[in-house]
């Protein structure tokens, strides 16, 4: 039962991983080009100017420093927006974690009892509304969340918490179908 558990933390948390990666290229990437921007411009700037006002005058030299840091800009941002590797690609496999053998510490019958008396109401709840199967399910997941400690309790619900965001997001409104 752990073993399937962690199984499913470790796939559960891969996109996460490449999530938290594809977001910390592009904000690497925005923050040069951020400043790119500013040193450009504190320091090409007067020279630029100063060279094109010479030949063709005060406005044209205006109007080409700027489109220039203009342009610099907008390829930098279009460069840290594009999506780098694709979920299933080499360097996303090669990034997954490795799997270790080592003994998790057991959790504390205090936890244990602290999960019955959370779920005791919600049971009796479902038992008198005769959602049967919705009663099992819990039980079924509090009989899961005993026997991991209670760091894994949270990341698992995190991680379910996301993966629900995600099926959730997918959807399509009821309306749209129609239309």
């Amino acid at each position: 039962m752990t073993a399937l558990i962690t199984r499913l933390a470790r796939d559960a948390a891969a996109p996460i991983g490449q999530m938290g990666e594809r977001l910390l290229k592009m904000a690497t990437l925005l923050f040069v080009a951020m400043c790119c921007l500013f040193f450009a411009s504190v320091f090409l700037t007067i020279a630029l100017y100063t060279f094109i006002q010479t030949f063709e005058g005060t406005a044209i030299a205006a109007l080409g420093v700027g489109a220039l840091y203009v342009g610099v800009g907008l390829i930098c941002i279009i460069l840290a927006l594009r999506s780098s590797a694709p979920p299933g690609s080499a360097a996303s496999v090669a990034a997954a974690p490795v799997e270790t053998d080592e003994k998790r510490p057991e959790p504390s019958p205090e936890f244990a009892t602290n999960i019955d008396g959370t779920i005791a109401p919600i049971l009796d709840i479902l038992r008198d509304g005769g959602f049967e199967r919705e009663r099992l399910a819990v039980e079924a997941g509090a009989t899961i969340a005993k026997q991991l400690n209670p760091f894994s309790v949270v990341a698992f619900a995190t991680v379910a918490g996301f993966m629900l965001g995600r099926v959730l997001g997918r959807r399509d409104p009821p309306g749209d179908a129609a239309a």
